[in-house]
């Protein structure tokens, strides 16, 4: 964690100063498989393994469109997207088995989910020359040590996104959307997140508690807070949070800081973004994630995959999709190519200094954890 916290403010004080083939599983798995050239170029990638197709199964609003285009011009590879709202929702898809996916991109708590079930395949790291450009202090962590199936995408943090026309003098407590007298004004503007330990958690730790604490007493108080606060509530949103802050149908959110960044900037040419949107750690605390890359051990395309995944890291790609999204990129060569635009936002409060770092909390899950299940049934269901 200390190495973590180095790494969150290095990367402050930087961006500050910088103005179909076969079906087997494996790596191998599609050795002689016709998707290209067969030849194996400088950048080590031997075209007559790739895969015509690739399946990747992502967050919604979570890659620049126009990387996968330019991935298929290099490569020949047409990569196709379904996208989910929840780490709970991709395990339920993928757990079965044969879901026809190949790269998928959970959480930090759902990677141990993945490795623990068998879902994950072990990265060949061969394939990945590009690793080199990862900070090493966002490698090696709790949920997969020597990052043996994982490798990350994106990190960020989990606070509230407001329009500051709305709150003029600012928010700094998580009572601002979950105490009913403070948000009866905005009944129908605001959402929570629709995930069953960010927002128990953004409770728990406005009670000044851990996020992963799984007390009784606490989670009683937990779940009285969340019923108090629903019938002000606009909905549980976990997709279109930054187009609805953008367009002012929401003033308030519970969000992750990507989402709050293109609620600001707007993504791309699908929405205009909203000057007045700001991002804030409330002062009792907020999350901290990691996003990774995780190839599916039923992957019919797993040497395409790892290819996707080197791409992918390069830091110039890394950089072009860290602007498109606005999350924080743990590409390390890539934080000197980001625009001067995201820089001043991410030292704005939209990335962590590091008293922003004292205030932020891994989700962890173990088998206690699973009594989050069945509170947030609970809560959806009155």
């Amino acid at each position: 964690m200390q190495m973590i916290r180095v790494m969150l403010v290095a990367l402050l004080l930087a961006l500050t100063a910088c103005g179909g083939g076969s079906t087997a599983t494996g790596p191998g798995n599609e050795y002689g498989a016709s998707g290209g050239d067969t030849t194996t170029t400088t950048d080590g990638v031997d075209r007559s393994k790739l895969a015509k197709e690739l399946y990747f199964y992502n967050w919604s609003d979570y890659i620049d469109p126009a990387i996968l285009d330019q991935f298929e011009a290099e490569y020949g590879v047409k990569v196709i997207i379904d996208t989910y709202d929840s780490n709970e929702d991709m395990l339920a898809k993928i757990r079965a088995g044969n879901s026809g996916y190949d790269l998928v991109v959970p959480s930090d708590y759902a990677v141990q989910i993945m490795i623990a079930e068998g879902m994950a395949l072990p990265i060949d790291k061969s394939l990945v020359p590009n690793i080199v450009h990862l900070d090493p202090n966002l490698l090696d962590q709790y949920f997969d040590k020597g990052n043996v199936y994982s490798l990350p995408y994106m990190y960020g943090l989990t606070g509230i996104a407001y329009n500051t026309k709305f709150f003029p003098n600012g928010i700094d407590s998580w009572a601002a959307i979950l105490e009913p007298d403070q948000v009866a004004a905005f009944a129908g503007k605001f959402s929570m997140l629709d995930d069953a330990r960010e927002t128990p958690g953004a409770v728990l730790r406005y009670i000044g508690q851990s996020l992963n604490s799984t007390d009784p007493t606490a989670l009683a108080r937990v779940k009285e807070i969340l019923l108090a606060q629903k019938q002000y509530l606009a909905a549980y949103n976990s997709s279109d949070v930054n187009r609805k802050l953008a367009s002012e149908e929401y003033v308030l959110a519970h969000a992750w800081s990507g989402t709050a960044i293109q609620a600001r900037n707007g993504l791309g040419e699908e929405f205009s973004g909203n000057p007045n949107i700001a991002f804030i750690i409330p002062k009792e605390g907020g999350t901290i994630w990691m996003d990774n890359f995780v190839i599916l051990k039923d992957s019919p395309h797993a040497y395409t995959a790892h290819v996707f995944i080197n791409y992918l890291l390069r830091p110039e790609i890394a950089a072009q999709n860290t602007e498109y999204i606005g999350y924080l990129s743990p590409n390390k060569d890539a934080l000197e190519l980001l625009s001067e635009e995201l820089r001043t936002l991410y030292a704005q409060g939209f990335a962590p200094n590091e008293e922003m770092y004292k205030r932020l909390e891994w989700i962890v899950r173990n088998e206690g954890t699973t009594v989050f299940d069945d509170l947030w049934t609970e809560v959806k269901g009155q």
